[in-house]
C-alpha cells in the first residue's frame, strides 16, 4: 500500500476563516489500483463530523465514507466499504469538509509529490477547495496542500516500461547516442518476448529507425531516434516518439533537439502578474518590436495561459499594418511558451518598428505598464511609444489599439544579419577637456562573424557634450573603424557622455564616458570597482544553513561575530560583499573565509511566557571590518558546500567620523520584528498556533535571509536597496547606520545634512523617536521615503543568559494589543505600554512627525498610481508634471495618509493624493471600544504625500508610500516601474535639503 505523503507536515497548523469548506487534492496513479482508504490531517481545534470522498476529475461522487474513532489531532484515516478501482494516468479528486479549522502549506502543490506510483497533479490549480461542504472541491488558492491523501494497492498488469533512452538532448538532425529502449511485463511480472512494439514520432519532425521491433527474451525492444531540424528556433524543439503494444498500451519517450544558438528573444526571464486572465472574450494581442540589426525573424512565441484552449495563429505586421507571415502553432503544451517556426523566415530592417500578435480565445497573461519602458536583448527591444501592448477585438486582425502599456508576451526568434559591434574604448574617464586615453573602435561583422571592409560608419556625441577627431571612418581589412574623443564640459555621472556609431542599415551601438568630479567623494570612488551579483540570495533553502552575527552594525576597523549552524557536519564559505551600484551589479566582493568546517549549533531556547526565542551559537568566523571599508549596507553570504544552498546574514558597516551629507538609516528592527526563526514573531500570522511573540530577538537567524518559503515584506534587499542603488549610481554623499545606532547614539544623526528612513521603518523605540525629533529640532533635514514608519514604539533591552551572555539592546519588546500584560507597563504606568505611538496611552501620533499616518496595505508586490497635486510645487520642478498625472504602481505595499487629528504640523504641503483599496483589516481593528486611535470616518481610500518645514528650518518630506525607491531604480521588481519623474523629483527634495549628486544621469536637472 502506499500514501502520497510521508513525511510532509504543515506550515500552517491549526488556521480557520471561521467557515466550513469542502477540502481535496488531484492525484493519479501510473498503475491501475485500489483505493482501500481516504485520510486528511486534523487541524488540533477542528470537532464534528467528517466525510471523506473520491470524485472523477469532472466531478462525479466515486466513493465516500464517515470518518469514526478520530483522534483529536493529526493524520486520520477511515477505510471505504467498497474498495474504489481507479484507472492508469487518470486524474481523481480526494476530498475531507472541515467544520471549522484546517492545517495548510501553501505552493507545496505547484510541484507533484510522487510516492510509487501515485502523485499529486502538478497544473497549476491543484489544493481545491469549495466554499459548500459536501459540494465537489473546483476552486484553488495559492496550490495549497490541505493534506487529503489515499491509501492505494496497485493491481498487477501487463506492463510496457521505458528502461531506456528518454529525456535525451542531442544537436539537431543527428542521431541521438542512446537507443529508446522498452520492455513488456505480463501481469506476474515476468518478461514477455515475441511482442510487437511500433514506434511512432508524434512531434518535432525527427524520425526513427527501425519502426518496429520484436521484445526479445529479456521483454526488450529498441529503436534510434534521430531529431528534427530547428532552423531559427529559441528553445528546445521537442521530439516525442510513441511506442505501443496492442492491448498493453503505449509510452512516449521524449528528446531535446538544441538550439542553434543563433537566435535572439526579447522576453527572457519575465514573468506575468497575470498568468490566467479572462474577459471572457477573444482577443488579438500583440506587441511592437524593433532590432538594432537587420535579420530574419524565424520564429514567432508565445506564453500561453492555463486556462486557455483552442488554435493559435501567429502573425508578424509591419507597423502600419500589412500582413507579412502567419503560422499555426501545432504541438502546444498547456501553458507556458509556445514557439512555432515560420516555414520561411521573415527579413526586417534594422531600426524599424514591427508588430508580432498571437490570437486568445478565452485566457490570457498579462502584466501591465511593462512595456511603459523598453525591454531590450541584444539587438531586440520593445517600443516605449506609450502605446504599447497592442490589442484588437476581432481575432487574427491588425492589433492596434493599447491597454496601460500591458505586455502580453507576445515574442519572436530572430537572426542577426551583419552586426556593428563595440571592440574597444567604452567606459573610459577623464578630466572636463581632456582627450581620452584609448580610441573608441567598432567593427562591422557578417551573420557568420566575418568581418566586412569598406563600410562606413558616422560617429556623433548625442550627450554630455564634446569633441570628435573624426565623425565618419570607413571600416579596414579587419573591419574596424575608429574615433577619439575630447571630452566637453559634460555631467560626471558614469555615462554622462555618450558617443553614437552607427552603419546605414547594419545597425548603431553606443559608447559611455565620464568625466572624473572635482573631490570625488568616497561613494563616488567606491562605485568604481568592480562589481558583481553574486551576493544575491539566489538558492535559500530550509535550514540547510543559518547564521547571525553579533551586532547589527559594525564601526569601520571593527571586528564582528558571524555565528553559523549547518543542518549537518560539513564544509561552508562565508563571502562578504558591500551592496551599492557598481555599473549595475549591485554588490562587490570584499572578503571571503575560505572553506570552512562546521556542524549543527544547539537548538535555540524558548521563554513560554513571552515566546522569546533565544540562541546561544558559539562563534564560527570573526570579521575584521578594514579601516579603508566604505560604509554602507554588507551582505555575509552563508554557502553549504555540499548542497549550495545560502544563507544572508546582513548588517551595516558605519564610518562613525564621517559628515557625509545624507545619513541612511536601516530598518533592522523591522526586520527582527518579521522574523519568525523558532517559530515566533511579532505576528500571529507567522508564529506557531498564531500565538504571536512579545518579545524578539537578534540573537538568532532572520527567517527572511534564510528561508526558500519566506514571503515576509521586511528585508532590506525589499526597499532599502534599490534606494541605495539609485544613491550610489548617482555618487549621492552618503554614509550608513542602522536603528539600533540611532537608538543608543543620540549623536548619530548630527553632523549630516539629511536623515533618511527608506521603505519599511514600522518599528521605533521611544528613544528612536526623541533622537530623530532632536534632529529635526536642530536643523537636521529629514527624508522620510517609506510609510507605517515609527507605526509600533518598541523598548530594547539586554539578551538574557540563554543567549549566552547578558548584552545591551538585543532583545526587541513589543507587547502591541495586550500592552496590559507587560510587567515593565504594570510597574511604570501606561506612557510605558509598547503598543502603537498613536494609542491612548503614547499620545504620539506619527503625522506630528511626518505630517501623516499609516493608512492601510495591499499585496506586497502590486501598487496604486501616485497621482499628483500642487503641480507647481518646486519639489516637482522640471518633471513636466501636472496635476492629476500619475506615476505607476508607487503607492504600496503600506501608505500613508493625512488625518485631521490636530497633531500635524503647521504649514503641511500636500504633494500627491492617490486612490488605493485599503485592505479589509483597517488599522483600528486591534483597539478597544474607547481608545481609538484614528478620528471618526476617515477616508481609507487616499493615500498623501507631504512635505513642512520645521521651526527650526528642517526640511521634512513623506512619500506616504514604501515604494518610492522602485521609481528611482526597478532591479529586481516585477512590473518594472522605474520612472524618470520619480529621479527627479528625489533629485529636487534632497537638494532642497543640501545633499546634491555627485554624478547624476545626464537626464536629470540638479539646481
Amino acid at each position: 500500500m502506499a500514501t502520497i505523503f510521508s513525511n510532509q507536515v504543515p506550515s500552517i497548523g491549526n488556521y480557520s476563516d471561521g467557515f466550513p469548506y469542502e477540502l481535496g487534492m488531484k492525484f493519479r496513479s501510473t498503475a491501475t489500483g485500489e483505493i482501500l482508504a481516504v485520510r486528511f490531517w486534523k487541524a488540533p481545534s477542528e470537532t464534528g463530523t467528517h466525510i471523506g470522498k473520491i470524485w472523477s476529475a469532472t466531478g462525479v461522487l466515486l466513493a465516500s465514507t464517515t470518518f469514526t474513532n478520530e483522534t483529536a489531532s493529526g493524520w486520520q484515516q477511515q477505510a471505504l466499504n467498497t474498495p474504489l478501482i481507479v484507472q492508469a494516468n487518470t486524474t481523481y479528486v480526494v476530498s475531507v469538509n472541515v467544520n471549522s479549522y484546517y492545517v495548510a502549506t501553501y505552493h507545496e502543490l505547484d510541484s507533484a509529490i510522487v510516492n510509487e506510483d501515485i502523485s499529486s497533479v502538478a497544473d497549476g490549480q491543484n489544493g481545491v477547495y469549495n466554499t459548500v461542504p459536501g459540494s465537489f472541491p473546483n476552486g484553488s488558492y495559492r496550490n495549497t496542500n490541505y493534506f487529503r491523501d489515499i491509501n492505494f494497492v496497485a493491481i498487477p498488469q501487463p506492463t510496457i516500461k521505458k528502461i531506456g533512452g528518454d529525456n535525451q538532448t542531442g544537436a539537431a538532425a543527428t542521431a541521438l547516442p542512446n537507443p529508446l529502449v522498452v520492455q513488456v511485463k505480463d501481469a506476474a511480472g515476468n518478461p514477455q518476448s515475441g511482442t510487437t512494439v511500433t514506434f511512432a514520432v508524434s512531434s518535432g519532425g525527427g524520425s526513427v529507425s527501425p519502426l518496429s521491433a520484436v521484445t526479445d527474451t529479456n521483454g526488450q525492444a529498441s529503436t534510434t531516434l534521430t531529431v528534427g531540424a530547428n532552423p531559427g528556433a529559441t528553445s528546445p524543439v521537442i521530439n516525442t516518439v510513441t511506442a505501443t503494444t496492442q492491448d498493453i498500451g503505449s509510452v512516449i519517450f521524449s528528446a531535446n533537439a538544441s538550439p542553434s544558438g543563433e537566435s535572439q528573444t526579447l522576453f527572457t526571464n519575465q514573468v506575468p502578474s497575470f498568468p490566467n486572465s479572462t474577459d471572457n472574450s477573444s482577443y488579438e494581442l500583440g506587441l511592437k518590436f524593433r532590432s538594432t540589426q537587420g535579420g530574419r525573424v524565424a520564429t514567432i512565441r508565445y506564453r500561453k495561459a492555463a486556462s486557455e484552449t483552442g488554435s493559435h495563429v501567429g502573425k508578424i505586421w509591419t507597423v502600419t499594418g500589412t500582413l507579412l507571415a502567419s503560422v499555426v502553432f501545432t504541438n502546444e503544451t498547456a501553458s507556458g511558451w509556445q514557439e512555432q517556426i515560420l516555414e520561411t523566415p521573415i527579413n526586417i530592417q534594422a531600426n524599424t518598428t514591427y508588430v508580432v500578435s498571437v490570437n486568445v480565445n478565452s485566457h490570457y497573461v498579462a502584466t501591465y505598464d511593462e512595456l511603459a519602458s523598453p525591454i531590450v536583448n541584444g539587438n531586440l527591444s520593445s517600443v516605449a511609444d506609450g502605446s504599447n501592448g497592442l490589442f484588437n477585438l476581432n481575432p487574427n486582425s491588425f492589433p492596434t489599439n493599447s491597454f496601460r502599456n500591458a505586455n502580453y508576451y507576445r515574442d519572436i526568434g530572430f537572426i542577426v544579419g551583419s552586426a556593428l559591434v563595440k571592440v574597444s574604448g567604452d567606459n573610459q574617464s577623464a578630466t572636463t577637456g581632456a582627450v581620452l586615453s584609448n580610441p573608441l573602435v567598432v567593427r562591422v561583422v557578417n551573420a557568420q562573424n566575418i568581418p566586412q571592409s569598406g563600410v562606413t560608419v558616422n560617429f556623433d556625441i548625442i550627450s554630455g557634450g564634446g569633441s570628435l577627431s573624426v565623425s565618419s571612418a570607413v571600416t579596414n581589412a579587419s573591419g574596424q573603424a575608429s574615433t577619439t574623443v575630447t571630452l566637453g564640459q559634460a555631467p560626471s555621472a558614469p555615462g554622462g557622455v555618450i558617443v553614437r556609431a552607427t552603419a546605414i542599415g547594419i545597425g548603431t551601438t553606443s559608447f559611455s564616458a565620464t568625466a572624473i568630479p572635482t573631490n570625488p567623494n568616497p561613494i563616488y570612488l567606491e562605485n568604481l570597482n568592480p562589481g558583481t551579483t553574486n551576493w544575491k540570495l539566489d538558492n535559500p533553502g530550509n535550514g540547510e544553513i543559518a547564521g547571525y552575527a553579533s551586532a547589527t552594525s559594525v564601526n569601520k576597523g571593527g571586528s564582528l561575530d558571524i555565528k553559523v549552524s549547518l543542518g549537518q557536519q560539513g564544509q561552508y564559505t562565508i563571502d562578504v560583499y558591500r551592496l551599492g551600484y557598481y555599473s549595475g551589479k549591485g554588490g562587490r566582493l570584499i572578503a571571503s573565509s575560505g572553506t570552512l568546517t562546521g556542524g549543527t549549533q544547539p537548538a535555540c531556547s524558548l521563554d513560554s511566557d513571552t515566546r522569546l526565542v533565544e540562541c546561544n551559537w558559539t562563534t564560527s568566523y570573526v570579521l575584521q571590518v578594514g579601516s579603508n571599508w566604505t560604509s554602507g549596507l554588507y551582505v555575509a553570504k552563508l554557502t553549504d558546500l555540499a548542497t549550495g544552498v545560502v544563507a544572508h546574514v546582513w548588517f551595516v558597516v558605519r564610518d562613525d567620523s564621517s559628515t557625509a551629507d545624507v545619513l541612511f538609516q536601516s530598518a533592522v528592527s523591522t526586520v527582527l520584528a518579521y522574523s519568525s526563526t523558532g517559530g515566533y514573531s511579532l505576528y500571529s500570522s507567522d508564529s506557531l498556533d498564531g500565538q504571536r511573540a512579545f518579545k524578539v530577538s537578534y540573537d538568532r537567524p532572520f527567517f527572511q535571509a534564510t528561508y526558500q518559503n519566506s514571503s515576509q515584506p521586511a528585508k532590506p534587499l525589499q526597499w532599502e536597496y534599490n534606494m541605495v542603488r539609485w544613491l550610489e549610481s548617482q555618487a549621492y554623499d552618503v554614509t550608513y547606520t542602522d536603528n539600533m545606532q540611532v537608538h543608543t547614539n543620540p549623536q548619530e544623526l548630527f553632523g549630516h545634512k539629511v536623515f533618511l528612513s527608506v521603505g519599511h521603518d514600522e518599528y521605533w523605540s521611544k528613544e528612536i523617536r526623541d533622537h530623530v525629533e532632536a534632529g529635526r529640532d536642530a536643523g537636521i533635514n529629514l527624508g522620510i521615503f517609506s510609510a507605517n514608519s515609527c507605526y509600533w514604539r518598541v523598548r530594547f533591552e539586554s539578551s538574557t543568559t540563554a543567549a549566552g551572555q547578558v548584552k545591551p539592546n538585543r532583545v526587541m519588546t513589543c507587547y502591541k494589543a495586550d500592552w496590559a500584560l507587560d510587567p515593565v507597563a504594570q510597574q511604570q504606568g501606561p506612557s510605558a505600554a509598547t503598543n502603537k505611538f498613536r494609542s491612548v496611552q503614547n499620545q504620539r501620533p506619527e503625522n506630528a512627525l511626518f505630517g501623516v499616518m499609516y493608512g492601510s496595505d495591499l499585496d506586497t508586490y502590486g501598487g496604486f498610481n501616485f497621482t499628483v497635486t500642487n503641480a507647481n510645487d518646486p519639489y516637482y520642478a522640471n518633471t513636466g508634471l501636472q496635476n492629476g498625472d500619475q506615476l505607476a504602481m508607487l503607492v504600496g505595499y503600506e501608505w500613508d495618509f493625512i488625518v485631521n487629528n490636530g497633531s500635524a504640523p503647521s504649514g503641511l504641503v500636500i504633494l500627491s493624493e492617490s486612490a488605493t483599496i485599503p485592505s479589509t483589516v483597517l488599522p483600528t481593528f486591534d483597539e478597544r471600544v474607547g481608545e481609538r486611535s484614528l478620528p471618526a470616518n476617515q477616508d481609507f481610500t487616499k493615500a498623501h504625500s507631504v512635505r513642512y518645514t520645521a521651526s527650526s528650518g528642517a526640511k521634512v518630506f513623506a512619500s506616504g508610500t514604501i515604494q518610492w525607491a522602485w521609481g528611482l531604480d526597478s532591479d529586481g521588481v516585477s512590473p518594472f516601474r522605474e520612472d524618470i519623474r520619480a529621479k527627479q523629483i528625489t533629485v529636487n527634495i534632497l537638494a532642497d535639503m543640501g545633499a546634491k549628486p555627485q554624478t547624476p544621469n545626464a537626464n536629470v536637472i540638479v539646481l
